[in-house]
């Protein structure tokens, strides 16, 4: 298929919250991919709570899409957390990779901080077809750690992500929100399978400077990677309200030769 360019974004959507202002940016941007994570549906919306936001994207949007429901709480019959991944282009299958479950939750768990780091992670890896090209477009939401530091837990899911990467046969580009820095171990484990758009990117934060949890501290913790068949052309971070983390926009050059 030669070489094209391709828009990218990653967001967590901060389960909806900004729902209105996060629909216009994503109309705006006109994006091929978007990777999501905090997807959410019925309760655990911090919009209306009558949507599934996969739904009304993949609708509102005009994408197509696969949803992974990570957390169902077993007194929210309607109510997940998952992640996302849409695209302009036809989707011909999609895997989940398991990295942590725990029991049962129920919505006070859910909204309890201290049971973050106890919520299961999957990362969710759809492939889609590029004029006869297969890609991959992935969206992971990796283990909570606030502010990010490694833990035995995060490299461990790092190690299992790292693995599934390398041993890809398609091209693929890795949308996620990682809760590690830069300089940290479990940023590092991908690093070595994958390209890191972060990296001397100059950017410092992905968080949202007012509305995050952990603000005023800043820290780049959303990243795009890509197998080497993706040659960036432009970054951006901008600092928008769509959510309590920042995009991340990248538009990338893909020769299917790598």
């Amino acid at each position: 298929m030669g070489v094209s360019v391709l828009k990218f974004i990653q967001i967590n959507i901060y389960k909806g919250q900004y729902l209105d202002d996060l629909m216009r940016f994503l109309k705006d941007q006109n994006p091929d991919f978007i990777s999501m994570q905090e997807v959410t549906a019925g309760e655990m919306n911090l919009c209306d709570k009558n949507l599934d936001l996969f739904e009304y994207f993949k609708k509102e949007l005009s994408l197509n899409g696969v949803i992974d429901k990570v957390m169902k709480p077993v007194d929210s019959p309607n109510g997940y957390l998952g992640n996302a991944v849409f695209s302009k282009y036809q989707i011909t299958g999609s895997k989940t990779l398991v990295l942590k479950t725990f029991e049962d939750f129920t919505l006070a768990k859910f909204n309890d901080f201290k049971s973050f780091v106890k919520f299961p992670r999957n990362l969710l890896s759809v492939k889609c077809d590029l004029d006869g090209q297969k890609i991959r477009a992935i969206s992971w939401h990796a283990a909570w750690t606030a502010p990010p530091t490694d833990t035995e837990e995060t490299l461990r899911q790092a190690k299992l992500v790292a693995g599934f990467l390398k041993n890809l046969k398609e091209p693929f580009i890795l949308g996620c929100d990682m809760n590690a820095a830069p300089q940290s171990r479990t940023a590092g484990l991908v690093n070595a399978v994958a390209n890191n758009l972060m990296m001397n990117s100059g950017v410092l934060q992905t968080n949202h400077p007012k509305v995050h949890k952990i603000a005023p501290r800043g820290f780049l913790i959303d990243y795009i990677f890509t197998s080497s068949h993706f040659k960036l052309k432009k970054l951006e971070v901008p600092e928008v309200t769509i959510s309590d983390h920042l995009p991340v926009v990248a538009e990338l050059e893909f020769n299917s030769e790598g």
